[in-house]
């Protein structure tokens, strides 16, 4: 079943390109988050149910995913958006929050994201030992959607507050 979507939104989530990739491709259903370096007290809090996938160029890696899905880094800066934008082209919902105090509990997860195992235990035991995780649901926009980009989008945090409305036109599955 599905519902027609027609509203508009502006909350944007920071990932990697590629888990923005895996994501909107199916071969992820998570997100693992431990927290910006600017966001309040350096820890994550999920803050919006529904957020525009904000794909970012900077720290992902062949090592940082695992083997088998290196394939999604291939034309990877294709994604890239001109000089001063943003293109937003999937839109998240969570289905699930929870935040996940040990490692044992944490692999439960391991066949439902690409990050390698060395990225998700250096996100773990930073800081204090648990991460995140937000099972969503992900669909593509009608058509692909280009914003200024502000100054305010910058920084080491995870969501960001768009600074005008982005209008959404698309069908997504219901829970």
């Amino acid at each position: 079943m599905t519902e027609p979507m027609s509203k508009p939104i502006r909350a944007a989530f920071k990932e990697w390109a590629v888990i923005c990739r895996a994501l909107a491709s199916g071969r992820q259903d998570v997100i693992l988050r431990k927290g910006g370096i600017v966001e309040p007290g350096g820890e994550f809090h999920a803050d919006h149910i529904e957020f525009l996938l904000l794909p970012t160029f900077l720290h992902q890696s062949p090592e940082s995913i695992v083997p088998e899905a290196r394939d999604l880094l291939v034309d990877i800066d294709a994604d890239r958006p001109p000089e001063g934008t943003i293109v937003f082209r999937h839109l998240a919902r969570v289905r699930e929050s929870l935040r996940v105090r040990s490692l044992d509990e944490l692999a439960a997860f391991r066949n439902r994201h690409v990050w390698s195992d060395a990225v998700v235990a250096e996100r773990f035991h930073r800081w204090k030992d648990e991460l995140h995780v937000l099972v969503v649901d992900v669909a593509p926009l009608a058509s692909p959607v280009t914003v200024p980009w502000h100054e305010s989008y910058g920084g080491c945090k995870s969501w960001v507050e768009l600074q005008d409305d982005v209008p959404l036109n698309l069908t997504m599955s219901a829970s």
